[in-house]
């Protein structure tokens, strides 16, 4: 298999998070020709943050997209040229007011390599402690809650963590062993 080319790629709208482009693509036998869509966003993180009393912060805020509460972990967006591990560590400590001294790569993965160009680093915090105080955005509202591992399973089981990106991070934090 090889790559299509592409050319005339064109920014269609610049938004406060990310860019659209339209994209023309061309099969490698030339048969095949597409204008194709790209939403271009900075780097996201994920943090899974456990306590020394083997707790999980989870945090609970409205989405606008899906115009509902949901159940997360802490995460954000990179700055521009910013180390994701950096990131981890400000959105950590902006939403929730706790810091770790013990830090762990995840994963990363493609957020939908279809029409999205940028990736989700997800970090493990292990011996999270509260140290300051939430410090949110302007137009941010976050509860934290704790729970234990057993009730995060559950949480999973019983759908009440949708956010995929949030999801993949926590199951791959409880089940290990299915790498």
């Amino acid at each position: 298999m090889e790559k299509w080319t592409r050319s005339n790629k064109k920014e269609i709208l610049k938004a406060k998070v990310f860019k659209y482009f339209q994209v023309d693509v061309t099969s490698p036998d030339k048969e095949k020709q597409a204008t194709f869509d790209i939403v271009a966003s900075l780097d996201w993180i994920n943090v899974i943050a456990v306590t020394d009393e083997d707790e999980v912060l989870l945090i609970k805020q409205y989405r606008v997209g899906t115009d509902s509460i949901t159940v997360e972990i802490p995460g954000g967006g990179t700055e521009f040229g910013e180390d994701p591990i950096i990131a981890a560590k400000r959105e950590l400590l902006e939403e929730t007011g706790y810091t770790s001294d013990r830090w762990g790569h995840l994963i990363s993965v493609d957020v939908n390599p279809a029409f999205m160009i940028n990736k989700c680093h997800a970090y493990l915090a292990l011996n999270a402690k509260k140290t300051g105080e939430q410090s949110l955005d302007e137009f941010e509202e976050i509860e934290v809650i704790k729970v234990s591992k057993t009730d995060l399973k559950e949480m999973l089981k019983n759908n009440e963590i949708t956010h995929s990106l949030a999801y993949l991070a926590i199951y791959k934090y409880l089940y290990p062993e299915n790498d």
